[in-house]
């Protein structure tokens, strides 16, 4: 089926996170990203969810398959929802800084064997599939960078990391306690890539009740790749996730992103155990009981293959058939055609909702001014406005100095004619 993407083609259609991380070290900002997932670790039917963390809008890990594209955001709105409790940890390390506890996905106990530096803590997923099978194990080397919180520098020093990730709240408070058989002989490496440099690790071997690998090819943050192979056993605390088998590998494709993970075991109790803990939801517990699932499952373990090159070359042998029976360039057309119209649709609405937003804020802040204004004239009694009299004195001084001078030259003017009248008076008395 088509999806979201690059219009990838998968068994299903994702959406999730991805935080590239060292350690407790940022090493770019989480994003969604939505892509394919196939592989033979991939149920065979999986139901069509999305998981929210508590009062959140937005999903962290949607699965959904039967149609073309279901991964778009006005698709995902219609399925199933699911809310996830975080759980509380135990926090002890520099990450913590003077916190006690935390809130997270997952709790976390992680041990440097060579320094013997412990440190505990919280995690989110930071990668698509990976950190969910790993769920309920110790693992050595950490399968994903973002695991070791600060026990460990680079890729050589985290060869002798173990870390152990679980679900239930203060489920780190001790390290937890593995019982089961260690019986299959793994390699473990780390190799990193951040900036174009590469770092490795030596090759050496561990024991577990799994062996893993896994890879990460991203174009997000600094950490452009991570190969990582090792051990994990799991304390069956934790139940295992309703979308994945106990062994085979699965794939996450996106533009920008491209992960892979395998478990592979000998041991048929591994895969017994782990089948027989499998997630069963709420919406499915109605068909058959527990006891009786668990009863019908038993028997798949003989039809896993348990040898990892067998199932990459199974893998491989399905993707050839599929390529050559693809969809015809008419139907791959149609199908752009049709996520291009859903992205338009999702451009339109997030515009639409950016606009109402916009409007509530102006509504918001007029009415905060409008609130002001009243208040302010409540707060302080008003006063009559001061008359501008400026103008009136102007023109009555003009008025006066005009008036003054008048008066001046009238005076001026009659003690003249007085002054003629006498010089005029003297001139004939003379004569």
């Amino acid at each position: 089926m088509d999806c979201m993407g690059s219009f990838c083609e998968g068994e299903y259609c994702m959406v999730s996170q991805y935080a590239p991380r060292w350690g407790s070290a940022r090493w770019g900002e989480p994003e969604v990203v939505k892509g394919c997932a196939k592989g033979s670790m991939l149920g065979k039917d999986v139901r069509s969810h999305c998981e929210y963390a508590e009062d959140s809008d937005e999903p962290f890990t949607c699965f959904c398959n039967g149609k073309d594209l279901c991964n778009s955001r006005k698709t995902l709105r219609k399925i199933e929802r699911e809310d996830v409790e975080l759980v509380q940890c135990v926090c002890n390390g520099a990450h913590c800084k003077n916190d006690k506890t935390c809130i997270g996905e997952l709790c976390t106990y992680v041990v440097n064997h060579k320094t013997k530096e412990v440190e505990q803590g919280c995690t989110n997923a930071s990668v698509p599939l990976i950190e969910r099978r790993a769920i309920g194990s110790c693992m050595a080397p950490p399968i994903t960078g973002a695991m070791h919180h600060n026990v460990a520098k680079d890729a050589q020093s985290l060869l002798a990391v173990e870390s152990c990730i679980c679900g239930t709240d203060y489920c780190n408070s001790e390290k937890p306690s593995v019982s089961v058989p260690e019986n299959e002989k793994c390699n473990a490496y780390v190799e990193v890539t951040t900036m174009g440099t590469t770092t490795k690790s030596k090759n050496i071997s561990c024991s577990g009740e799994y062996c893993f690998t896994a890879s990460i090819k991203s174009k997000l943050g600094i950490m452009s790749a991570y190969r990582t192979y090792g051990c994990a056993s799991f304390t069956g605390e934790d139940p295992l996730p309703e979308e994945l088998d106990p062994t085979g590998c699965a794939t996450f494709t996106s533009e920008n992103l491209e992960v892979k993970t395998c478990y592979k075991t000998s041991d048929k109790n591994a895969v017994g155990r782990a089948l027989a803990s499998k997630q069963i939801p709420e919406s499915r517990q109605s068909k058959p009981s527990k006891g009786s699932s668990q009863k019908s499952q038993k028997p798949k373990p003989k039809q896993v293959e348990v040898e990892y090159d067998n199932e990459e070359e199974e893998e491989e042998e399905e993707v050839k058939p599929k390529a050559k029976s693809g969809k015809s360039a008419k139907d791959r057309q149609k199908a752009a055609e049709e996520a291009r119209k859903e992205k338009e649709e999702e451009e339109e609405e997030e515009e639409k909702e950016e606009e109402e937003e916009e409007e509530k804020e102006k509504e918001a802040k007029e009415t905060a001014e409008a609130t002001t204004k009243k208040s302010f004239i409540f707060q302080k009694p008003t006063q009559p406005p001061i008359p501008d009299d400026s103008n009136t004195t102007m023109i009555t001084v003009f008025v006066l100095i005009i008036l003054c001078i008048l008066g001046s030259g009238i005076v001026w003017k009659f003690e003249l004619h007085k002054k003629l009248r006498r010089s005029n008076y003297d001139s004939v008395a003379g004569g």
